[in-house]
């Protein structure tokens, strides 16, 4: 079954691909990324390339959340 909230989108996807490319090459040995982009505005669209599994980016960005909330915004 198609996930009906999946938006494709070629240019974020090739941008993403690029640059995950980049940052790849440039990282150094134990370390990964995860890039998000968007679009602005109602109903906007979100796209993220990332070199970790999924359930470790998820849990990376749940960790952070929560420090920010925890901390005040400067």
């Amino acid at each position: 079954m198609e996930n009906e909230f999946e938006v494709r989108d070629a240019k974020a996807e090739a941008v993403l691909a690029r640059i995950g490319d980049s940052l790849r090459e440039c990282m150094p040995k134990g370390y990964g990324f995860m890039l998000m982009i968007f679009s602005y505005g109602a109903g906007g669209n979100l796209f993220y390339a990332s070199s970790g599994k999924r359930d470790d980016v998820v849990r990376m960005m749940q960790e952070f959340i929560a420090k920010q909330e925890q901390e005040p915004m400067a």
